[in-house]
Order: structure tokens, then C-alpha cells, then sequence
């Protein structure tokens, strides 16, 4: 996946996190403020019911009747003395709270009126009555269709958003490609005009200071066209025609410790092979782009007189030095594109990420084993046939 898309992803995640929490609170909020008017709504209700029994109480004792009856749809009714002991109730056993105006139980909603003038002995008037429920589902769809609506738009939003901020990056990195892209190409002509010379170039009779500085001229050449190799698959290998075929990766191994050879007899480095055949199926630039990193990695960081150890089995290649080695830290980034565990000795960056993206194309297994100031080991792991 691409870095661009990554953070377009990143940011739109985080972007519509944010923006769900926000409206889940305003979506609560307001289905709280909504509700809160039914309620409201049904305590005038309930007070208009209660003023309306009221009137039927008087009515009965005006008349002297003292046998009434009322039906209210919907509504639970309770009548007390002033005594608060009940006098009819259309409820069910339910003990209710005289010392409160207004309270819910168990969803339904209790209104206690105390009469200022008594009719038939009733001080206390109690209606009951829950919210219906269907006004409440109402509340929940319109919430629901406002986010439906409101979801692509907000989703539209982020990614003009995620474009808009990326686009100064994007450009960033498109002319940093193309400036690879361009110096690679420029350095592949002087590259090999070098190595060619050297190759051809009459090394008899030359004094231990001239061979010397051949031998220097031998490995910054070599260095360089690593580097060419390196900056060539980062920057070209979606135009390359790669073939995989089978390759004994111990040929290939002992033909890449022969173009080292000088720079390790330069570092005095010891270099120890043990190595059996393995063959595998793969392009052979791409094992050597491999190989290549591996031990000028462990050329570059291990001190002078230090150890290499090379192994190849049939279950993997290993190479170990005793040099620097890199912290737990480091370890966990050094497989990423421009990121160098050792500054100091120089480097782009982007050897150990050809490693890493080779690998995941052929299933291979990468496992490091390293400690500061003893060494690091990377050990690849063929894939199983």
C-alpha cells in the first residue's frame, strides 16, 4: 500500500472518529432535549387531566353524589384524603410517593396535585401516564436518517480535505522521485566507464601505494554501482522485466564475497563461508540486490579485524558480524525506506527496505537477531515449497 494512501486512510479514520464521537454526543443530546419536551409536554397534559377531574369532583359534590366514576384512556388515576389514605385508584398495588410533584418509575410518569379546596374528601389527585413510545422511536429515526444522510457527505468532506493537505506532499515526492529517477539514470554511464577501466587497466609493476589506492578506487566504484543497483529497484523496478528462475543461491553467494573481496582485505575483516547448495526460483538481480545489502551492511558496521560469518542451508541464509549492531529501538524501523540505524557511518537508507520488500514478494522470512556493541545477525528464511 502506498505512503499517500496510508495517510489518506489515517487521517480519514481519525477524521470520521472524531466527527462520530462529536455527533453521537449531539445525537444524545439532542434525543435527550427531545425527550425531555415529550416529557414536558406530557406534564401539561397530565395537569390538564388532573384539572379536568377536579371538575368532575366538584360537579359530584355539588350535586351530592357521592357515587362517581370517571375513565380516563391511557391514564392510571389514584384519589386520597388528607390523611393520604387512598380512596379509589385504577392502580395495581403500586405504592406511590405523596411528598413528590412530579417523578418517573420504571418509565411512567407520576403527577401528584394537592387541591387547595376539597371535593368528596379528596386532597390528593394522582395521574399516571407513560410516553409513547412511538414518538421516541420517532426521535431515533429522524436521528438515524439525519446520519445516513449526513455520513457520504461528511465522507466527501475528508477526502477533499485529505487531498487538499496532501497535495503539497504529494508534489514533494513526486519530484524527489523524479530526481532518483534522473540521477540514477545520469550515474549509470560514469558508473561503468570506471568499472570498465579499471577492469582493463595494466596492474603489473605498480608500487604498494599505487595498488593501494586502486584497491580504494575499487571500492568506491563498487560502492557506487551498489548504490546504482539500490536506487535503480526503488526507481524502476515497475518498468523492469524481471524472469524468476532456478538459481543455486551459493553460486550466487560466493560470486557476490568475490566482488566484496577487496574492501573486506581493505577493513582487514575475516570472513568465514559455510555453505551449502540451496536452489531456489527467483530473479537473479533481486538475490543479489539481497546479497549485495546484506554484506555491505555487515562490511559497513563491523570494526576493523572484526568477523562475517556467511551460512546457507537448505532452510536459510545468514549473515553475522560482531560489529555495532543496532538497539531494540532501531530495530523496529530499519526495514522502513530513508531510515539509517547508524547515522554516523552514512548510508540512504534504503538497502534494508529492497530487503524487506523482496522478501514479502518471495514469502521469505526475515529474522534479526542484534545487541549493541556484539553484532547483529540477519537470517533469511526460505519459503516452503
Amino acid at each position: 500500500m502506498r505512503a499517500s494512501t496510508k495517510s489518506i486512510i489515517f487521517f480519514m479514520v481519525v477524521y470520521l472518529g472524531s466527527l462520530s464521537l462529536l455527533a453521537s454526543g449531539m445525537a444524545y443530546l439532542y434525543y435527550m432535549d427531545q425527550k425531555k419536551s415529550l416529557i414536558d409536554q406530557l406534564r401539561l397534559e397530565m395537569r390538564y387531566k388532573v384539572k379536568s377531574i377536579n371538575a368532575k369532583l366538584e360537579y359530584y359534590h355539588l350535586n351530592k353524589d357521592e357515587e362517581f366514576t370517571f375513565y380516563e384512556e391511557g391514564y392510571g388515576i389514584a384519589l386520597y384524603d388528607n390523611k393520604r389514605e387512598l380512596i379509589v385508584s385504577t392502580f395495581h398495588n403500586e405504592t406511590i410517593d405523596l411528598s413528590q410533584f412530579f417523578y418517573v418509575n420504571n418509565e411512567e410518569y407520576y403527577l401528584v396535585e394537592s387541591l387547595y379546596k376539597e371535593y368528596l374528601d379528596v386532597k390528593y389527585i394522582v395521574t399516571k401516564k407513560a410516553l409513547a413510545p412511538h414518538k421516541l422511536e420517532e426521535i431515533k429515526e429522524r436521528i438515524a436518517l439525519i446520519a445516513l444522510y449526513a455520513f457520504p457527505f461528511l465522507i466527501f468532506i475528508a477526502l477533499i480535505l485529505s487531498k487538499i493537505m496532501l497535495s503539497p506532499i504529494n508534489r514533494s515526492i513526486s519530484s524527489l522521485r523524479k530526481f532518483m529517477k534522473d540521477a540514477t539514470h545520469e550515474m549509470n554511464t560514469p558508473i561503468s566507464t570506471i568499472l570498465m577501466s579499471f577492469e582493463h587497466m595494466d596492474k603489473e609493476n605498480l608500487s604498494t601505494k599505487q595498488i593501494r589506492s586502486l584497491d580504494r578506487i575499487d571500492i568506491a566504484t563498487k560502492t557506487l554501482s551498489g548504490l546504482y543497483n539500490d536506487l535503480s529497484f526503488a526507481s524502476f523496478h515497475d518498468y523492469i522485466q524481471y524472469e524468476d528462475r532456478p538459481i543455486d543461491v551459493k553460486e550466487v553467494v560466493e560470486e557476490r564475497v568475490k566482488h566484496v573481496d577487496t574492501l573486506i582485505h581493505f577493513k582487514h575483516l575475516h570472513l568465514s563461508c559455510k555453505m551449502e547448495h540451496k536452489i531456489i526460483h527467483m530473479d537473479k538481480r533481486k538475490l543479489i540486490l539481497l546479497i549485495d545489502n546484506l554484506l555491505s551492511n555487515a562490511i559497513k558496521f563491523t570494526k576493523k579485524n572484526g568477523l562475517i560469518e556467511v551460512t546457507l542451508t537448505e532452510e536459510y541464509l545468514s549473515v553475522k558480524d560482531n560489529g555495532l549492531g543496532i538497539s531494540k529501538k532501531d530495530q523496529q524501523n530499519i526495514f522502513k525506506r530513508f531510515k539509517s540505524h547508524h547515522s554516523l557511518e552514512g548510508g540512504f537508507g534504503v538497502g534494508l527496505d529492497i530487503v524487506s520488500q523482496i522478501c514479502k514478494e518471495y514469502h521469505i522470512k526475515i529474522h534479526l537477531d542484534s545487541e549493541l556493541s556484539k553484532g547483529s545477525e540477519f537470517k533469511l528464511i526460505w519459503a516452503k515449497s
